[in-house]
């Protein structure tokens, strides 16, 4: 919910993400230092791929910012602002929107990978008989002390090994 605050401001009372993005938008609509810190922290920079204008460290970014506050405090709406910045520097500087056929695909790709390979561990591991709880002679917990009879015959196959 957006009410008034003192001065005939803007003032959000919100509960929720989309009030709060409403409210900014009102607060932005005739504060030129707002319009300012809503199109510097929302744009891209120009000059600092992947980073705002805001977040920019390039001495550019500065006079950007100079440029935009100029443009503000002669009455310009932020949307004007901002369509003159997408005129000049081009649609990247709204910043990057994926097209959900490329994320919900590599997705799709990534689970069907992932199902794959838990499908191939289990088939092997089924035919070399890792996992088995079975011995041969043991009472089948997996977890019993080698009889005897098992010890003498490693011992017999370690023998026939050179150097043992």
């Amino acid at each position: 919910m957006i009410g008034l605050g003192v001065g005939g401001t803007a003032v959000a009372v919100a509960a929720g993400s989309g009030y709060a993005a409403r409210a900014m938008t009102l607060l932005a609509a005739g504060n030129p230092d707002q319009i300012l810190q809503t199109l510097s922290n929302d744009l891209m920079s120009p000059y600092c791929p992947g980073r705002t204008i805001a977040a920019c460290p390039s001495p550019q970014a500065r006079q950007l910012e100079d440029h935009i506050l100029d443009q503000a405090k002669s009455g310009q709406s932020r949307e004007q602002i901002e369509q003159a910045l997408v005129a000049r520097f081009g649609n990247d500087i709204v910043g990057y929107a994926p097209q959900p056929v490329l994320l919900y695909g590599s997705a799709l790709v990534g689970l069907l990978a992932l199902v794959a390979l838990v499908m191939a561990g289990r088939r092997w591991s089924r035919h070399s008989g890792v996992g088995s709880t079975a011995t041969a002679g043991g009472s089948g917990t997996g977890s019993s002390a080698p009889t005897r009879a098992e010890l003498d015959r490693l011992d017999d196959a370690l023998d026939e090994v050179e150097g043992f």
